[in-house]
């Protein structure tokens, strides 16, 4: 199975939706205590598994004519029964602590050999562009923004914009396969500082998902599960988070590490 990953540092943007949207800054910049009510309207979790609770001002603030599938006008020759899903909650709005975030998607098997991950600002401005090579590779990937020089950090109570693509034909990009969506960095409240330094990794998700941090939530239990990829319990949480976000279909789908990155 090759797993390669290489690099492209051109300026080229991937033309896709527009999906930030604006948000008070003071709403974003320090995440307390866990929301009223989650994306269908019921109590947080407070036991039984990390559940997603999204935050009141993500559903509140959800981009208009968000979709949960992604943008599919040809085909790569799938074999799967499932499509290129990007692992957030359904509005496609994934909060974050971390100045440079992993994000993670479910690429069924096809006869793509490159995929495309783009980040840009809320000015639309690229600030970072790679190329996944993802030939005979299938299931949960993670597309992680390198922490170096030439890629500025996240900041927080701001929004950016990714766009992951997989390039079915190299010279008609209008068959491209795209998902779209919004990550934003938020700054964790004392309390939950707190709560974390004391907690093992299945707690931390679990503290994580209740607060509304998606991508942590989601990288906290991957990291975990890839560890001890036998753990019952830690499969059963999988099941639940993604269930959460109505991401079943993906829970017994692999998780597939890939060669770590170069530096650009």
């Amino acid at each position: 199975m090759k797993k390669t990953t290489k690099f492209l540092i051109n300026l080229t943007s991937v033309g896709s939706i527009v999906l930030i949207a604006t948000l008070n800054a003071s709403q974003l910049a320090v995440v307390g205590q866990p929301t009223p009510n989650n994306v269908d309207g019921g109590p947080p979790t407070q036991s039984g598994g990390p559940r997603f609770v999204q935050p009141r001002e993500d559903i509140d603030n959800r981009p208009p004519n968000q979709r949960r599938n992604p943008v599919v006008r040809g085909g790569c020759g799938s074999i799967s029964q499932l499509s290129l899903k990007a692992l957030v909650p359904e509005n496609k709005i994934g909060r974050t602590v971390s100045d440079y975030p992993t994000l993670f998607f479910y690429l069924p098997q096809t006869g793509a050999e490159l995929a495309e991950f783009t980040l840009e600002d809320q000015s639309r401005n690229q600030i970072y562009k790679q190329d996944v090579t993802i030939s005979n590779l299938s299931g949960v990937i993670g597309v992680s923004i390198p922490a170096n020089k030439n890629v500025p950090p996240l900041e927080v109570g701001k929004s950016y914009r990714w766009n992951f693509t997989v390039i079915c034909d190299s010279q008609d990009r209008s068959i491209d396969q795209m998902e779209t969506g919004i990550v934003r960095r938020v700054e964790l409240s004392a309390d939950i500082r707190s709560q974390l330094e004391k907690a093992d990794p299945r707690q931390k998700t679990v503290i994580y998902a209740e607060n509304g941090i998606w991508q942590d939530a989601l990288g906290t239990l991957v990291a975990a599960r890839r560890a001890n990829p036998n753990d019952a319990e830690l499969v059963a949480d999988w099941k639940i988070l993604l269930d959460s976000v109505k991401l079943s279909e993906i829970a017994a789908e692999p998780i597939v590490p890939i060669d770590p990155q170069p530096q650009p």
